[in-house]
């Protein structure tokens, strides 16, 4: 009884404090001091820290909503040639600030640590504020300072680069668990090697994999499941206008699963972009067509008699990405189709969308579905109820999805400026 004497009196405490640190004075209806700027910080995927930007910029009043907001940073990013990842920060001026703007570029290294990034995009943002606030009562208060040039700029030219601009990354990893009855155990490789300049896109990779998993039924009967995979990729694009691409995709893979002893497919393709490339973090739209053959070979005999079989066909893709002030979009559809024999289709859509309709309120949807009747190497046999409980092999199907839908309303204090990691 003391203990729980003691434990409520202390929470008794706590409550008090902060009912006295809830009464601490602010702003009248949460407004802003009128001297301040407010910045709304939209980072799209690309993990901005904003803990750390909070901490490090205080020139500023952060908020979490762009109704309230006299700027607009937009943050969005892409992967560079060598492994690292090209930010893009688009300052949009809103309410008193509307008509101004400015893009700045933020470039990491692939053996960047999170807090050279992180430090650095809290450089470049400090450097696209000052034109906004320097447009403030506030501008008396700044300064501004020029440090000496940074060691090991980075390279734009591959002329003193002994690697060529090639980059190539390997690993392997491994893992088992297990209880009573059920252990897993799996084990993979994988390599790639990249070249990306301005005119030239060359990307390889391959990987394998074998998992191997036991399921104790009763005191006699264990159920083992193997998978066995590897596959291998090849990319080449050459650019050939600001619009325009043209290259060859190529592909070799292995799967138990999917009954493949060995399955190649190659295909010549162009591509085309409504918008320049030079827009690709912001806005994308593209339409791409292949055209070319697979060759496979089955492990066991298909549904359709084959253990070999070489094939013509083609394939075309639409996607369209849009990273925006309103929200972001991402949607693609992508179909291929058996020249031999145009009922062997199949039919992808995918994307998502999330869209800020009003102060507070968002709405994210997304999903994919894909019409399917290109299973061509079905392996024809019975199944064994274990084999179906534990998939060891694909079945046939004439369509998959999958869907996901949200909102969420954040009202209350626009402001957001205050860090506080205790109990995190």
């Amino acid at each position: 009884m003391r203990l729980l004497r003691s434990t409520y009196l202390a929470l008794l405490s706590l409550a008090t404090a902060a009912t006295a640190a809830a009464q601490e004075p602010a702003p009248a209806g949460g407004a802003l001091p009128a001297s301040s700027l407010a910045v709304f910080l939209d980072c799209q995927n690309v993990g901005c820290d904003f803990d750390y930007i909070r901490t490090e910029i205080t020139a500023v009043n952060w908020v979490r909503d762009r109704e309230v907001a006299d700027v607009h940073v937009l943050v969005t990013g892409q992967e560079t040639g060598a492994g690292g990842r090209d930010f893009t920060l688009a300052f949009m001026g809103l309410r008193t600030f509307a008509g101004l703007s400015d893009t700045l570029h933020f470039v990491v290294t692939p053996n960047s640590t999170d807090d050279e990034r992180r430090s650095g995009l809290a450089r470049v943002l400090r450097i696209g504020l000052v034109r906004f606030l320097a447009r403030t009562p506030d501008a008396a208060r700044l300064t501004i300072s020029f440090g000496a040039a940074a060691a090991g700029a980075a390279q734009t030219s591959t002329k003193a680069d002994p690697w060529k601009a090639w980059v190539f990354r390997m690993g392997a990893d491994g893992f088992t668990a297990g209880e009573e009855t059920a252990k897993d155990f799996n084990v993979g490789g994988r390599f790639s090697g990249n070249r990306i300049t301005a005119q030239w896109k060359t990307q390889v990779s391959a990987r394998e994999n074998y998992s191997e998993s036991h399921f104790e039924i009763d005191d006699t009967t264990t159920a083992i499941n193997i998978r066995r995979n590897y596959g291998f990729n090849w990319l080449q694009v050459r650019a050939i206008s600001p619009h325009w691409s043209v290259g060859v995709r190529s592909d070799a893979s292995s799967s138990t699963y999917e009954n493949t002893l060995r399955s190649i497919r190659m295909s010549p393709a162009i591509e085309y972009n409504v918008y320049p490339y030079t827009q690709s973090t912001r806005r994308l739209l593209k339409v791409e067509y292949a055209l070319g053959f697979a060759d496979y070979r089955y492990r066991d005999t298909t549904i359709y008699d084959k253990v070999a079989e070489t094939l013509p066909l083609h394939r075309m893709q639409i996607s369209t990405t849009q990273n925006q002030p309103w929200g972001q979009v991402d949607v693609g559809i992508s179909g291929i189709q058996y020249l031999h024999d145009r009922s062997k289709y199949r039919v992808s859509s995918n994307g998502g969308i999330e869209v800020r309709v009003f102060k507070g309120f968002r709405v994210d949807v997304g999903g994919g579905y894909d019409v399917i009747y290109d299973q061509l190497s079905l392996a024809k046999k019975n199944y064994t109820p274990q084999e179906i409980l534990l998939r060891q092999f694909q079945r046939g199907t004439t369509y998959s999805y999958f869907v996901h839908a949200g909102v969420s309303y954040t009202f209350g204090s626009i402001l957001n400026n205050v860090v506080n990691p205790r109990f995190d």
